[in-house]
This record gives C-alpha cells, structure tokens and sequence, in this order.
C-alpha cells in the first residue's frame, strides 16, 4: 500500500515526486526503541494502526519537513501523512527544509532567557541582512500538533464525524464525556513581528507623516497577492488579527494565525517589504485613513502633550515634527504625483532587509521555522544603505531657551485634573540598558510609601498621584535623547500651590543628591527584576514577538530578551551624573489647566492638534528657591521592603486534580471556589473577592458614592501598601454592577499580608476620611465623569436604554453634586456592614491556606448576611420588533467624531445561539471591514461583535466616522446595505468555506491559556455573572461541529431586515460629532435623557441631547415612532425579560 507525496518548492513549482511505502513506514515505526525523544508505545501502536486507513490512491502534500535520515523525521513523515489523510488541504512540505540549507546565513549568540520560559531561540542573520530571532515552543512542538490533528481525524470517523472530503478534518465530537476538551487538542497562536529601523523622524519636512502613510500603504496587495484586502482577509477568516504602528525612530508590523495558516502568513506577509503594489488608487484611500486615525486621536491630551513637546524641540531637527499625518500634510500640501513617487522612493531607501528584525513564534521544530524565515525573506532586498544620522542632534534638541519655561497648557477636556509636568532633557541612555541609572531614580521619586514625595502630597492635599521617569517611547527615549519626567495630579489646591508643589520636588531631588547613590537600593531593585525575570509569566506570542523584534533594533543578541529588565550592573557615577542634570534651570514646566493665573490668557496656538498654551519665563527668585532648597524633614528614602519574597517553592502534584474551580466555602455570607494551580508551576497566587450589595444598584447616587469611597480607599491603603506592589505583588479595587471587586495577586508567599491590610482599610476606612481629602476626591471623580462623557464611545447609552439599574455618568454626574461626607459615611457604614462576598483563588496556594486567608478576611469584616430577596439582579428589556434609535448630540464641542452602533437583539441565551451569532461575526467581519472601512472609507474603526447583555444574545455592528464627512443617517445606511449583502454572502457561501471557519473557531478556542490570569479572568467571569459554566468553551466546541448553513442562513434571515423580519429588532445608537456641516437636519428636539438624572439637575453642558423628532422620522422614511424621544419612557413602555443566567458577561 502506497501513498503519493507531492512536493513544491517555495515558487509553488513541482520537485520531484516521492512515493512512500506505507507498509514499509508501518515496518520502520514497529521495529524503533520506545522512549527518548522519538515515541512511547502507546503512540507507536496507534500509528501503525491508523496508517492502516490511508487510501493509497490518496496525494498528499507536506510541507516542510526535516531531513527524513532519523527517527524523529520517520515519526513526522507518518503523523503528518495520517493528518493529511482526512485533510487533504493541510500542506506541509518535505523538501523545504533541504531546499532552503543551500541558502547562506550566520547563526548569533542565542539571548539569555528566564528560568521559567521553556522555549528554544537561534538568532539568524539572512546573506540580505536581516535578523530573525526563531523562537520554538518546547510545550508542544509539530509532532505532538500532527498527532492532535491525526487523532482528531481518527475520533471524527468513529464517532460518525464528517468524512474527508466534507472538512478539514474538525470534528464536533472530538470530546471526551465529561464535556471538556482533550489535552491533546489544545493550540496556541503562531505569531511573527518584523521590525523596521525607519520611524516618523525620517518624514521628509515637505511630506510629514510619510512613514505612517508607507505603513498603511504596505497592506494594500503586492505583486504576488495584488488583491487589497489580500492579507487582511487570510488573517482574519484564519482566526488571527494583525496589527502596524510607526514609531519615531522604528516601525513595526506583527500578526497572529493558526499555527496550520503560518507558512501562507509568512509568505503574505514577507510580500509587504519584497514587492508592494502601493497603487495611486490605493494611495488616495489610505490618506483617508490616516486622516480618519488623526481625527481619532485628536482630542486625545496625551496626544496633544507630546505633540506640543515635540514643538518645543529645535526647529531643523526631526524632533520638530509632524509624524502622524494627515490630509493636510499627504493631500493639500504634495501632488499626488509626488506623493506616489515620493512614498515609493522613502520605501525603497529605509525598508532594506539590513534594517529589518523578525521574530517568529510557533510550535514547530526549530529547523521549520528556520527555513519558513529563508524561504519568505531570503528576497527581501536590501540597499546596505545606512540610516538617517542624527549625530548632530544628540543631546541638543531641547538646548533652548523656549523648553526651559514654564507653560500653561490648555487641556482638550471641557473639565480637566489639574497636572503639572517636569521634564528634563538627558543625553541618551540606551547604551547604559545594563545599569539604568535613570530607572534607579525614578524607583525613588516615584515611591509612594512612608516618606515619599506623594505621601507628602497627599497629606498637603496637593497631589493625587505621581508618574516618574521615561515612557519608552520613540518620543522620550532614541538615539538622540532620553526625557525624564515627573508628572504630578493635582488638586484645585496643589494648582494654586504649584510652585511650592515644585519646591517639594526639588526637595526629594536634593535629598538624592546629599544621600549619594545608594548600594541597598539598587540591590533591591536588582533582586526584584531578577526574580520577576526568574518566573516571569508568558505573553501571548504576537506581543511576546513584537516586543521582541524591538528589542532587536536596540539590544545585542544575547539581551534580547533580558535588556529591558535585568539590572546588570552598579553605576553611581551614572547615577549621579542624571542627578546633576536634573536641575532646576534646565527644567521644562508644563501646567495642564483650564484656569490661568490673572493676568494671563491662552494666546499661542499648537500648529498640528490646535493645542492653546501661553508661556512665562521662570522667575530668578524660585529658581534660586527650588535650588537651594534643603530636604524637607518629611521626606525620606524606602526601608527595607518587608514584602520582599524568600519562598519560592512550588507546591507538589496530586493526581486528583480538578480541571475546573471547587466550591470550598457555602455559607449565608461567603462562596469560596479554588482551583490550584499544576499546569504554570510558577510560585503565583491570585485571590478575587466580590463584595456584592444591594446598595449598589439602588440609584445613581449610591454608585457615585461607591466611585468616591473607592478612590478614598486608594488614597488611605497606598502608603501601606506601596511597599507591597513595589516587591511585585498587586492590587486593585474596582466598582463592579453589584458592589466592589477586590483583586490581590503576585506571589503567594506574602498575599495573606496584603489581604489582611485590605480588610484593616476596609473597616477603619470612615476614621480616615478628611473634609478636604474628600473635597479633592470628589472634584476628582465629578471631573472623571465629565471627561468620560466627552468621548462618543463612552457614553454607555446602549446599556442605559436596554438594562434596568444602569447609569450613565451623566447620572452620576447629576448624582454627585449634592453629595456631603456624611452621607457618603453613612452609605459606607451601611455597605460594609451587610454583603455577600464571592472569592476565587487559584494558583501555587493550598485549599487549606485559601481557605484560611479567605475566612480571615471575611472575619475581619465582621458582616451581617445578605438576604436572599436582596441579592442585587438586573433585567432587559425587549427591544420592540423593527428599528429604533436614540441619535444624540456629542458633548465635546471640538471632537468631530461620530460613532453609531447599530445593535440587534436576538432574545435569551443558549450556547448554540451564542455560537450560531459567533460564527456568523466570523463570516462577515472581514468584508465589512474591506467594505466599510477600505473602500468606503467611512470611518477608521469598523468592528461587529458578539454582545451577551445580562444573558441577552444580540449582536453589534460599530463605525467610527468624522462628523464633516458622513451624517450618522448615512453611516446606518451603509451598514445595512452591508448586512443585506452579507445575507448574499450566506447563501453563497460554500461548505468548504463555513467547515474552515468552524475548524478555525474551534481551533481558536482550543488554544492554551498564556499564563494562569487568562484562565483565573475566564473563571472569575463565571461566578461574578452567576453562570458557573467553568465548561463553557468545551460545550461549545463540542456545538459549533453540529451548525449547519441552513441553521446559520436562517438565524440571519430571521434577524436582518432584508429577510422574514421574525425577529428583527434593532437599535440604532448614534452619537454624532460636532461639526455643522454634517449634522442631521432632523435635529428638532433636545430632550433630557429621563428621569434617572439624580437628584440634581446636571450642568447643561453635560445634559445628554436627544436629536430628532416624529417629523424628523418621517422625513427618513422610519416612521413618526422611529426615534427615542425620552429614555425612561422608552424602557418603560418595554416588556422585560426575566433575569438570565448563563451570560459570558456584560458587553
């Protein structure tokens, strides 16, 4: 019995055709050792079996392959055939691998990596130049992937599974019993990042914004793939997702795939930088985008501050710069004409192989990926041409006298926290990455324990929060300097004190100076890092490769991985070098506000985002003063850390292992569930609790009460607990629907310590409550509700109208002004005295000690039990049959962006209708991104998705548009021309085509967890929605096998339009932009949205305003009843579903 195997070359070419015996292969397999590294005799058995079943007429091509000499390649040779048996598009070539040892290359010193990090790495360097660092998952590598697939196949035909011919071999009954998934069948995300040495600081000073615009411009097809949307498409109906930013200095591109689709990635992919079409056509669209990415990030002010930083920088240096681009820059000032030679030619003079870093992450063979890379980016052509020098620059683009003032910078936010920024202008620093002096500093002025300078801040009710040192960014941190920054929250208070907010500054700068560097510090830190980096969680591999193949344009090969986080060596001349360059005279001062001191105005004007500013020189006087100011008696350095980690022992393995959470704890007051961990085995525990009242849903006053108790909570426990997150252990609090999330992780041994603190705070927290603390608090959050409203995307309009006991922040705005310390005392009082609390813990933790630190904790808080009529629950409402919409006016009178989210409810959850709605999202995302977005431009973000409302399945389709382009009546339009022709793609849509999304989907769901917290989030989704499905993505791989067309045809017939209209029912919300050219003319009412806006009356400026009118909707040919004219009474009209379990979450 014989089976045909037919190879190609890279070229897709014939080679020469070899005929494998398969009997012969049985005989080999039968007559090798078991054990080692080849096979056991379980598996030896099960080969020789299954190769029993393979047709011998079958042609079968693989690719690639190691040299067939050993008995690893015989054992892959046969796995890979019983693969290919019932998937006969899987396609692995044999020859590849042979093929591509002719090429030339050098092998580099492997980089250092952590003790807890399994993968094998080889760095590379093409004959072209490039560098690619290979990075092989030791977890599971393509034999093991082969025999998942083979066994897979196997189980499908006995189970009665679909044949060959009909899939690709992803059975829906490749589950055991129990309704979990086989271990065998887990997968992980392939990913690749290539990073290029070239960033906006390259932008010719005619053409700015030229190394974005070549960014995008390299995804519009190449020769080998001409079709636009080539790439975008493969990756995305593969399961994957892809990315590109640009960088000052670097600009980079990354993707994820299924491990199966990684070679046809690599080969896309690689295209971008051998042979881009880059067609006029194309050019005059992507403009578009890039202007549309410009409006999005306008009205954001970190946007704006580092634009306006970048102003400051000499006007011949690249700093001085305008590197995102827009229509203005890529239209209105170059021809097209010259833009189209002009991009052509920055590609060909930057996107060299010689400047290129590629890091490449898969479960394949490290020979495999070594000649994946060589075949996809041997032809990358390289000029040897060397990069932009900016020698001249180095250390002198901010040596001006405008970067050493002060300025008032006028925030884009109608109300803002008041900041203060100090930046200095260091030389660079990348060079002393072994030492990191400046990092040694920013550990100190950024503490926040006893003795710190936000201790004193805080205590002056002057500062809420500090951020120290340099981001890393293109912008703070290249070749030509690094910024160091201090960055302080403000109160109304510490803004009329900013000077002396500085001199504190300059205080703790002074007393680093008179202490000198010091050996323990630097010892702690350095300890710290080394065990982070020791047990150091995983990323997902397309962030883990990304961040990689930066690495590589900066670290040489053996720091690739460590250089950003060890600490190598001792510098305190280093150290004290910085120190003497952070000095008042060479510091820039920047103000963030809204409120200006007399006498001065905003008279300057920031070329690119319109930034207001003014600016003053700063006075000899305070000068001298932040100079010779002595360390205050307040302020001092660290002690010794006392949750500083000295048992890292793993806990042993039990057989008895639970795959998902027990419940350890049943009570009137406590629900405990515990999972320990044995799959990570790193010394890391995670402990989630949910302190869940009733008061919490009872109106927006409460909530708002509850944000401000939470940032009071913050403020109290932060000096304690400092020390704590400084020796990398975390937490966090969060106000969640039904009260207060806790989450307290890191590693296990002192996370009882950090508990305990927490639950101190929690019942003393009324005797830290100060009058001025909260006044500073609630101007804080008043001023977050405010700022959340100015962003479109954030006006959670659509969970006001569809959920009951759902605010807005305009509610909560309206809430809060009236609210006094008492009461929010009281309301506190009440809270924590009666809760049901629900934990989870899981990781390297025994059940006895989660238990014991769970009860200690519950304790503590000495709790009355909740009643079971008490338990908090929310509802949905039944958006009525046809279309409705609630159109109103954005409240940031200079963002022009609109959004509309168009959301169709389909009715109560199921896992088959979850998965029916998830596969269809799958089917249609890609064209309506490629409709949508590419060739109508009709706005930068284009997205459809999933919604689980409260146990209510729908599903949302989202544009992101700018108001002087599109009204939002237009954009609904577009999106349900779109929908109508999804219904054709439907019914078009072949077998083939639906078998592969729903092997990519279940392939995608079987992927392993990263790292514990993917699986702890996942879990702790469960208990906090009452679903408890621990099982969820097993049942619903074993569901997505049994969906047909038909069933996905007529869900969407039912649910569109365009078809029966059974169940059609849409809500169309749609914020619109301000920009009068293109708001609706329907705008002839403004109504305030009901009457949950609190007890007071919100300012007017954050009223929300509801646009149109019976005649409006006429006018639209909606209907007189199309659009909302009053949101409570739209609710209340409304029938109700019954509370639902078993929804993923709130989305």
């Amino acid at each position: 019995m014989g089976c045909v195997i037919s190879t190609k070359s890279a070229t897709g070419s014939e080679l020469p055709v070899k005929d494998v015996e398969i009997s012969k292969l049985q005989g080999k397999i039968e007559t090798m050792p078991v054990g080692g590294a080849t096979c056991d005799k379980k598996q030896k058995a099960h080969l020789i079996e299954n190769l029993t079943n393979v047709k011998p007429e079958r042609n079968i091509i693989l690719r690639p392959n190691m040299s067939q000499q050993n008995e690893i390649s015989v054992l892959e040779i046969a796995k890979r055939i019983l693969s290919c048996h019932k998937n006969p598009n899987l396609t692995l070539d044999l020859d590849l691998v042979e093929k591509c040892k002719s090429l030339k290359f050098e092998v580099l010193p492997k980089p250092v990596q952590s003790e807890s990090d399994k993968k094998e790495y080889r760095v590379i360097k093409l004959e072209n130049g490039l560098t690619a660092c290979l990075i092989s998952d030791k977890s599971a590598t393509v034999a093991n992937l082969e025999e998942d697939e083979a066994m897979s196949e196997t189980s499908s035909e006995d189970e009665g599974g679909s044949s060959a011919e009909d899939s690709e071999g992803e059975s829906d009954n490749s589950l055991e019993g129990t309704g979990s998934a086989k271990k065998s069948l887990e997968q992980k995300m392939a990913a690749a990042a290539l990073c290029i040495g070239v960033g906006s600081f390259s932008d010719p000073k005619e053409v700015q914004g030229m190394a974005h615009f070549l960014e995008h411009m390299v995804f519009m097809g190449s020769e080998k793939f001409p079709e636009e949307n080539d790439f975008d498409s493969f990756i995305r109906k593969g399961g994957g997702s892809g990315n590109a930013s640009t960088d000052a200095e670097t600009t980079c591109f990354y993707f994820e795939c299924l491990e199966k689709h990684l070679y046809e990635g690599l080969d896309k992919f690689a295209q971008f930088f051998i042979s881009p079409l880059m067609k006029k056509g194309a050019m005059t669209r992507e403009r578009e985008a890039i202007e549309s990415e410009f409006q999005m990030a306008l009205p954001s002010d970190d946007m704006r501050k580092e634009q306006f930083l970048c102003s400051l920088a000499k006007p011949d240096s690249p700093v001085n710069s305008f590197g995102w681009g827009n229509l203005k820059t890529l239209r209105d000032n170059v021809s097209d004409d010259k833009l189209y030679e002009g991009v052509h030619e920055f590609r060909k003079r930057h996107y060299s192989a010689h400047r290129m870093t590629l890091a490449l992450q898969a479960r394949l063979p490290m020979d495999v990926l070594e000649a994946f890379v060589l075949d996809c980016f041997c032809n990358v052509p390289s000029n040897n041409v060397p990069a932009d020098d900016f020698k001249e620059f180095v250390n002198k683009v901010f040596d001006t006298p405008e970067f050493k003032r002060m300025y008032y910078v006028e925030p884009n936010k109608d109300v803002c926290q008041a900041g203060v920024d100090l930046t200095w202008s260091l030389p660079p620093l990348q060079a002393k990455y072994k030492s990191k002096p400046h990092h040694y500093i920013a550990h100190l002025i950024g503490d926040e324990g006893k003795g710190s300078l936000l201790s004193y801040l805080s205590k002056k009710v002057w500062g809420l929060a500090t951020s120290i040192g340099n981001g890393e960014s293109g912008t703070e941190h290249n070749s030509m300097y690094t910024l160091f920054t201090v960055s302080i929250v403000l109160t109304d208070q510490g803004l009329c004190k900013v000077n002396e907010v500085i001199e504190a500054v300059c205080s703790y700068m002074n007393l680093l100076r008179k202490i000198g560097p010091q050996s323990r510090i630097f010892d702690e830190i350095k300890m710290i890092a080394d065990t982070s980096f020791k047990f150091s969680t995983e990323e997902t591999a397309m962030d883990f490769v990304e961040d990689i193949c930066e690495s590589m344009q900066t670290y040489p090969p053996k720091d690739y991985i460590a250089g950003s986080e060890l600490y190598y060596e001792y510098d305190p001349k280093g150290i004290e070098m910085i120190m003497e360059e952070l000095c008042p005279e060479k510091m820039n001062i920047r103000v963030l506000t809204k409120t200006l001191p007399d006498g001065l105005k905003f008279d300057k004007t920031e070329k690119w985002f319109g930034t207001k500013y003014t600016s003053i020189d700063v006075c000899d006087s305070w000068l001298k003063k932040w100079k010779s100011v002595k360390p205050y008696p307040e302020l001092s350095i660290p002690p010794p850390n006392p949750y500083l980690t000295t048992d890292f022992s793993i806990l042993p393995e039990t057989a008895d292992h639970p795959e998902y959470p027990q419940k350890l704890i049943s009570s009137n007051l406590l629900e405990m569930w515990y999972r320990k961990d044995q799959k990570f085995k790193l010394p890391l525990a995670y402990y989630y609790f949910y302190l869940i009242s009733p008061l919490s849903i009872e109106s927006p006053r409460n909530i708002a009460m509850l944000d401000i108790v939470l940032n009071m909570l913050v403020i109290a426990i932060t000096e304690e607990l400092y020390p704590a997150t400084a020796a990398d252990l975390s937490y966090s609090f969060a106000v969640h629907e039904k009260g207060l999330v806790i989450k307290v992780s890191g590693y296990n041994q002192k996370l009882p310590l950090v508990t305990e603190v927490i639950s101190k705070y929690l019942i003393t927290l009324n005797d830290h409550l100060t009058e001025d603390m909260f006044s500073a608090v609630k101007d804080k959050v008043i001023k977050s509700y405010h700022n959340k409203l100015l962003k479109p995307s954030n006006l959670d309009v659509r969970l006001n109208l569809l959920v009951t006991n759902s605010w807005t922040s305009a509610d909560k705005h309206a809430a809060i002004l009236g609210i006094n310390l008492d009461e929010v005392k009281e309301f506190y009082g009440r809270f924590i005295r009666t809760l049901y609390v629900k934990v989870l813990v899981q990781g390297n933790v025994s059940s006895d000690a989660a238990a014991q630190t769970v009860n200690k904790f519950v304790d503590d808080l000495q709790l009355e039990p909740l009643s079971k009529n008490s338990y908090p629950k929310f509802r949905v409402v039944q958006v009525p049959k046809g279309e409705k919409c609630c159109r109103m006016k954005g409240l940031n009178e200079t963002d022009t962006n609109s959004v509309i989210t168009n959301y169709y409810q389909s009715g109560p959850f199921s896992i088959r209708s979850s998965v029916i709605i998830e596969i269809i999202m799958l089917l249609i995302e890609e064209p309506l991104f490629d409709i949508l977005r590419t060739k109508e431009q009709l706005g930068y973000h284009v997205y459809c998705s999933i919604r689980d409302t409260f146990g209510i399945l729908g599903y949302t389709v989202t544009v992101n548009a700018q108001a002087n382009k599109f009204s939002t009546s237009y954009v609904d339009k577009r999106i349900e021309k779109f929908l109508k022709h999804a219904r054709k793609l439907l019914s078009e849509m072949s077998k083939e085509e639906l078998e592969q999304t729903k092997g990519d989907l279940i392939k995608t769901k079987q992927c392993l967890d990263v790292h514990l917290k993917e699986e702890m989030d996942r879990n702790w989704s469960e208990i906090i929605y009452d679903d408890y499905l621990f099982d969820r993505i097993a049942q619903e791989i074993k569901l997505i096998g049994d969906i047909s067309m038909e069933e996905i045809r007529e869900w969407w017939h039912k649910h569109n339009e365009f078809g029966n209209q059974e169940n059609f029912r849409k809500l169309s919300i749609q914020i619109v932009g301000n920009d009068g050219k293109a708001v609706d003319n329907e705008v002839d009412t403004k109504c305030v949205a009901g009457a949950g806006m609190g007890d007071s009356v919100a300012p007017s400026s954050l009223t929300i305003n509801l646009l149109g009118s019976k005649e409006a909707g006429k006018k639209e040919k909606k209907g007189k009843d199309y659009f909302i004219q009053n949101i409570e009474t739209f609710k209340d009209s409304l029938y109700l579903y019954p509370p639902v379990q078993s929804s993923t979450a709130n989305s």
